[in-house]
């Protein structure tokens, strides 16, 4: 013997009983035929209106077919979620035990309501699920419900809100600041770099590398940014002064002038980050570093003054005056001391590494 039957129409928001000023659950033919005739003349244009009539043509059919069926029609809370599962898991308890009913047809047309099968289950089983199609309204209610869903995840899931919040955020920012300082005409230019760059992170799958690299060193990751920030920062002076004053002597010592601090300064930045670490370790081997960044400020000033050597020359200079200017503007001078330098460096940090060593070979050969 089947158990009872009913068909059950599931109203989450509550339209119908607020419309008609109705309190849910509505239950019996009688009943849920004059509510639909209620709400149909208060809200004519409303889907759910043909959600109630298709409910009462597939109670009379299943009446006709002889089973032994109820209907009615549940409502919830438009403003609240979690209220309205719970009205819901009342209502439908409170039917189960009012009209002896085992199983139930669900009858809906928006996957809103959808969401409310489990609440249901829990109490009876589902015999099927009746989907009332209504053409001029069921592709907004879905396209709602997906924008709804997608704006929700944009806003509080992390892996999402960093590229629809953080990206958009970073740019306004970066406009706000180039506009503080005067240079708006580069935002489009920055703002595209930094669009760019965020595609190429998530087009490669670069991300877990550099959460990664983060992790494995921060000092490193962060001197690895500035460096590579100071890089296309350098990069971009120099290909800009081409731009500006073709391959010239010129161009070439305008960029060259402009273009050499930030590339010594990411070069030192770099060096800086692995001395740190190395410090940290108490590496004796933090000397390399510390040579490197000797040479980075030399090489940063010795180009500098090259920059400023070329600038001074009119076009179409002779070799012999290059070289005498080049001479005289100490670049040649700097980058032989600069050599030098490193040099003797070099030799002191491999002295003082041997003479650590070996103290430190002594006294493991004392303690055994």
């Amino acid at each position: 013997m089947s158990e009872k039957l009913l068909v059950l129409i599931i109203d989450v928001d509550n339209d119908i009983g607020m419309a008609t000023k109705t309190k849910t659950p509505i239950a019996g033919e009688e009943n849920v035929r004059r509510l639909a005739f209620s709400f149909a003349m208060e809200r004519p244009e409303d889907s759910d209106v043909n959600v109630v009539f298709a409910g009462l043509q597939l109670y009379y059919k299943l009446k006709e077919e002889g089973r032994d069926v109820e209907i009615a029609v549940i409502g919830g809370d438009a403003r609240d979620y979690v209220r309205a599962s719970l009205m819901i898991n009342d209502q439908v308890k409170h039917l189960k035990e009012k009209l002896g009913v085992g199983e139930a047809i669900i009858v809906t047309d928006s996957p809103v309501d959808e969401v409310m099968l489990p609440v249901v289950q829990s109490h009876l089983k589902i015999a099927g699920v009746k989907r009332v199609i209504v053409e001029q309204w069921r592709g907004v209610e879905v396209t709602y419900t997906l924008i709804a869903r997608y704006i929700k995840k944009a806003l509080t899931e992390p892996r999402f809100s960093r590229t629809f919040l953080g990206v958009p955020g970073a740019i306004l920012l970066l406009v706000g600041l180039l506009k503080l300082t005067g240079y708006l005409d580069y935002a489009v230019a920055m703002a595209g770099i930094l669009m760019g760059g965020v595609m190429v992170v998530r087009g490669f799958g670069l991300e877990d590398k550099l959460y990664e690299y983060w992790g494995s060193s921060p000092i490193m990751f962060i001197a690895s940014l500035l460096a590579t920030v100071l890089l296309i920062a350098g990069v971009g002076l120099i290909a800009n002064s081409i731009r500006e004053h073709g391959l010239s002597l010129y161009g070439l010592g305008d960029g060259i002038s402009a273009a050499a601090p930030l590339l010594g300064l990411a070069a030192f930045s770099v060096l800086v980050g692995k001395s740190v670490i190395k410090l940290l370790s108490r590496d004796i081997k933090v000397w390399h570093d510390i040579v490197g960044m000797v040479l980075a400020i030399v090489f940063a000033v010795s180009f500098s003054r090259l920059g400023e050597a070329l600038l001074s020359l009119p076009e179409g200079a002779s070799s012999q005056l290059l070289k005498s200017v080049l001479i005289e503007s100490g670049f040649v001078q700097l980058m032989l001391a600069g050599i030098g330098l490193s040099a003797v460096l070099t030799l002191i940090a491999r002295a003082l590494e041997g003479r650590v060593g070996g103290s430190s070979s002594e006294a493991a050969e004392q303690k055994s």
